[in-house]
């Protein structure tokens, strides 16, 4: 126990150090971003009359518009010139922002554009982005993407689930497409007294596969830091009169089963917003949506630990990037590896929620609270963070679980310090620690991880430790017990042209760890190399073993390997897909798996074909045989920008029995209606007979 006590000191003193980092100047590319001033600035004009957004960008105000060149490529080429640069303008007026593109061509056959579904992935379409840093803290943007149909997407500091309403129109020629954009200031978050933001352009040039970017540095494409400023914008103190500054949506779910299981069932209940100020929202909840009827099915594959399935309430979903450092952190191999507090999904049904979300200078906060009444079961969330100009930010985190059975509360601290050269250099850590009237659930976690980045190499060295007793009632903590070093190394292979190939990769990673009493935990290593064509046919060859204890399973650790290659084929083309094969050991027993999906999308975006098809022939040692085999078949027909209707079959045999279809009409506005059809369970193991209506109404005023 004094060991972990000490290990806990170290933690927090060590973060106290990290969080001394001060601010500096802004960072600037190495090259000549063309539209900005001595300043790194974009100034925007502003002006009396609004354009007419209808794409075509002729009428005489956009004369006035500040002008911006993307001139440089971050794929394939990163940092050579763009093939066909593109223009873009800026203006204002007194409660929105306009943005212009002009998009030289090839020929308007050569333009590819899928999607025509609102708020849908854009991957392989012809497209522009604007991002827009509002709280101008240098690590988070809005987005907001339209490709050559007019189809718009939008996210709010990485939550893509984020919507709000905006204006967009294009209009394709032979020698070019534009675009025209027109960004309320009403449905941005931002503090008035901050009248400096951070804006970028982006184009993808679909025939080409080549990614675009005002501004960037090669060492790090997707750095905010980089972001130029924007001034000149007409900001207030008050919030924007013509803004809504309500929105309640009203939904209602009804549920019918037919069978041997049959019922009827229903729930309704309200979900608000209020924008008291242009920086701060409140949130509430009557009666949450539990029946999560949009899922698809839920992943299910052989796992030793807990699988991440990630919340989709809509209470939880909106807002939930102000909740980014205390909640689950990261992505893939970061979930469940760094120190959290709060996991939404551990909070099941309750009566009434609560959230404030906002910002206050170069401070990002937001609280939550949810409470059932009948059980007595309450939660509060918390989470604070500040950045420190280009250099570094900081963060902390509260969460407290109230039970009738005893209290569950934890803190945490993290933050990140840039330095070096460029800022090349970097340095994170974080901590948390829970305590509860449980002593199963008291204890502590914490990471340190240190970094370098530049153009072809990025380097990570990281320490991470849970002690046996960290498991945070609201967090997300699928393994305990375990003191781990890693080390991860990548190399990027990038040609000057593309004329042998696109971009080579190579990476390299290892770790190591034992459990706090000394025990074997963990020992892993492998190689990862992939190579792109000329013809964006990518090639994969990797191997990896690892050697881990189980000790909740037997006392002997296994010993798995594998080797798998991969052929991702068809570029952006409508016809595309993977191939692969895999052989190793696992679970003590020999396999071979190949894997086969082929996707295929109208060109005019009107039909959506998924197909996945894998099969697992295992030996084990005992002799015994085991064959897996899993389909997986989506058909999409797209009838609108808002209606759309899929076909979901999912079969599954060897080790568990699925078999099930689901076929569902779906409506999705941006104004933020949405109606859910569904026939069918798609989260369940069999089919059945089941028939699901989900409405959703917004009102806003």
């Amino acid at each position: 126990m004094s060991c972990e006590m000490d290990s806990h000191r170290r933690y927090v003193w060590g973060l106290a150090l990290l969080l001394m980092a001060s601010a500096a100047a802004h960072e600037r590319p190495p090259f000549e971003v063309i539209g900005v001033n001595e300043r790194y600035e974009l100034i925007v004009p502003v002006v009396i009359t609004a354009p007419v957004v209808d794409g075509k960008l002729d009428e005489p105000v956009w004369s006035q518009a500040a002008q911006a060149k993307i001139v440089r490529q971050v794929s394939p080429s990163l940092g050579q010139p763009a093939s066909l640069p593109t223009t873009v303008l800026v203006l204002a007026t007194a409660d929105k922002l306009f943005v212009g593109f002009r998009c030289p061509i090839a020929s308007k056959d050569a333009i590819r554009a899928y999607e025509t579904r609102y708020d849908a992935p854009m991957r392989n379409d012809e497209r522009v982005t604007v991002l827009l840093d509002t709280l101008h803290t240098h690590d988070r943007a809005y987005e907001f993407t339209v490709n050559a149909r007019g189809t718009r997407a939008d996210s709010r500091f990485g939550n893509e689930r984020w919507d709000a309403q905006w204006e967009a129109a294009v209009q394709v020629g032979e020698t070019e497409w534009t675009a025209e954009i027109a960004i309320p200031f009403a449905i941005l978050t931002y503090d008035p007294r901050q009248t400096v933001w951070g804006i970028n352009f982006a184009r993808f040039i679909s025939d080409r596969e080549e990614l675009t970017v005002w501004a960037f540095h090669p060492d790090r494409p997707w750095d905010l830091r980089y972001m130029p400023h924007l001034v000149g914008l007409p900001l207030t103190q008050k919030r924007h009169n013509n803004g809504p500054r309500w929105l309640l949506k009203a939904f209602s779910v009804a549920d019918h089963t037919f069978g041997d299981d049959k019922g009827i069932g229903n729930h309704y209940g309200l979900d608000g917003e209020w924008a008291f100020r242009q920086n701060l929202a409140l949130r509430f909840v009557l009666k949450p949506d539990f029946s999560e009827v949009e899922e698809a099915f839920e992943s299910i594959d052989v796992s030793y630990v807990e699988q991440f399935v990630p919340d989709r309430r809509e209470f939880f979903v909106q807002g939930g990037e102000f909740f980014n450092e205390v909640a689950v952190a990261g992505e893939g191999w970061r979930r469940g590896n760094e120190p959290n507090l709060f996991f939404s999904r551990r909070i099941q049904r309750f009566d009434v929620g609560m959230k404030v979300t906002g910002v206050l200078g170069d401070k990002r906060l937001g609280f939550l609270s949810t409470h059932n009444l009948q059980d007595r079961e309450h939660s509060f969330v918390l989470n604070v963070a500040q950045t420190f100009g280009t250099k570094g930010r900081a963060y902390w985190g509260y969460v407290d679980a109230l039970r009738p059975a005893g209290f569950h509360r934890g803190l945490l601290l993290g933050g990140e310090w840039r330095f070096g050269g460029q800022g090349r250099f970097s340095f994170r850590g974080s901590y948390a620690r829970h305590f509860s009237s449980d002593p199963q659930r008291n204890g502590g976690a914490g990471t340190l991880r240190f970094n370098y980045g530049d153009e072809r190499w990025f380097v990570s060295l990281g320490w991470t430790a849970f002690s046996p007793n960290f498991r945070p009632l609201l967090g997300y903590v699928p393994r305990t017990d375990f003191k781990r070093i890693s080390l991860f190394s990548h190399r990027a292979f990038r040609p000057k042209s593309t004329r042998s190939y696109r971009e080579a990769n190579l990476s390299v990673y290892w770790r190591r760890g034992e459990t706090f009493g000394g025990k074997f935990f963990e020992h892993s290593y492998g190689i990862n190399a992939s190579l792109t064509l000329r013809d964006l046919t990518e090639v994969s060859l990797g191997w990896e073993r690892n050697r881990h204890a189980e000790y909740h399973i037997r006392p002997q650790p296994f010993n798995d390997h594998g080797l798998h290659i991969g052929i991702d084929f068809g570029g952006n083309r409508p016809l595309r897909g993977d191939l692969g094969y895999t052989v190793g050991q696992a679970f003590d027993g020999r396999y071979r798996q190949p894997f086969l999906a082929l996707r295929w999308d109208k060109p005019d975006g009107s039909w959506r074909l998924r197909l996945e098809i894998s099969q697992r022939r295992q030996t084990f040692g005992d002799g015994t045989r085991q064959t897996v085999r899993s389909r997986e078949v989506n058909l999409i027909r797209v009838l609108s920008e808002d209606k759309w209707l899929v076909l979901r079959y999912f079969y599954r045999s060897g080790d568990f029995t699925i078999k099930n279809f689901a076929l569902s009409f779906r409506l999705k506005r941006q104004s933020g209606e949405e109606l859910y059809f569904i026939w069918g369970d798609p989260r369940a193991r069999q089919t059945r007979n089941h028939l699901i209506v989900k409405w959703i109404m917004p009102f806003r005023f």
